[in-house]
């Protein structure tokens, strides 16, 4: 199995060959909608391990490649990384710190791992196009008998917070204990807090009520955001916490489906959500 080293090297080598030695410049042709002026763009994305659809035709590598290649075309300033493999028997390399290589110089990345796997360790991720974040820390979720560990991630910089999470359906609970925990931290800052994820929970369920008592949702909830359950309703969500901070203007969101990187339904088994907000 290739170490971490030879993944990193050889996606950065590919990319850097196919745009003349530098990471790619926003693609504003690109059927992801440009990013408005000024404007913060916060994005949500379950990658699934990086191989749900990995093949002889598909590497790992190609596979890294397509999702910061998405990432670099959306124009996405922060990204809520969910189902992260970090150097277990599934995948010998620290996952998120691949994507944020091949993003290129300027990203700032922090794990959260929810659970010992396969002799290394699955989580939740954030990344940055930030100087070194001020802040970091994780805390894991309380969650039901013989349901897996989940964790909440999260790293504070200068102007914001960015959060992730990946939960279980069906259980309200984590949501309240995420809820304490993050008012604890942030209840009273003047910093907007954002909160990416896959939530496992439709927009108008149980679990999603009880985080609109101290979040307001501000992705878009119309469309689905899963590869493989055709029509299904929304479960990636961007929220804001209802602190102290001024509530962003929310400028628009979506789903990304297409992309110049490449097939999105090959990346992984979820489609990224964005929203654009202006602080």
């Amino acid at each position: 199995m290739k170490s971490i080293y030879s993944i990193i090297a050889a996606v950065s080598i590919s990319l850097l060959a196919a745009c003349g030695g530098a990471a790619p410049e926003a693609d504003h042709n690109s059927p992801i909608a440009a990013k408005p002026k000024g404007a913060l763009r916060i994005m949500s994305y379950n990658v699934g391990a990086i191989g749900k659809f990995v093949d002889e035709t598909f590497t790992k590598e190609d596979n890294v490649k397509l999702l910061a290649q998405t990432i670099l075309e959306s124009q996405a300033d922060a990204v809520a990384i969910q189902e992260l493999d970090s150097c277990n028997t599934r995948n010998n390399y620290f996952q998120l710190k691949a994507v944020a290589d091949v993003c290129g110089e300027g990203w700032d990345y922090f794990y959260g791992p929810a659970i010992d796997y396969r002799g290394g360790k699955y989580g939740t991720g954030v990344a940055a196009k930030q100087k070194s974040a001020i802040k970091t820390l994780y805390i894991p979720v309380p969650v039901q008998e013989k349901r897996e560990a989940r964790v909440l991630t999260i790293a504070e910089y200068k102007n914001y917070v960015i959060a992730c999470t990946h939960l279980n359906g069906g259980d309200p609970e984590q949501v309240k204990f995420i809820n304490t925990e993050i008012k604890k931290l942030y209840g009273d800052s003047k910093k907007p807090v954002f909160l990416g994820g896959d939530m496992n929970a439709f927009p108008d369920s149980d679990m999603m009520n009880e985080f609109r008592k101290e979040w307001t949702i501000i992705s878009q909830t119309a469309e689905g955001t899963t590869v493989v359950t055709v029509g299904k309703p929304c479960i990636d969500y961007v929220l804001q916490l209802n602190n102290k901070a001024k509530p962003a203007k929310v400028l628009g969101s979506a789903v990304v489906r297409k992309a110049n990187a490449g097939d999105m339904k090959k990346a992984s088994d979820h489609y990224a959500v964005y929203v654009d907000v202006k602080l």
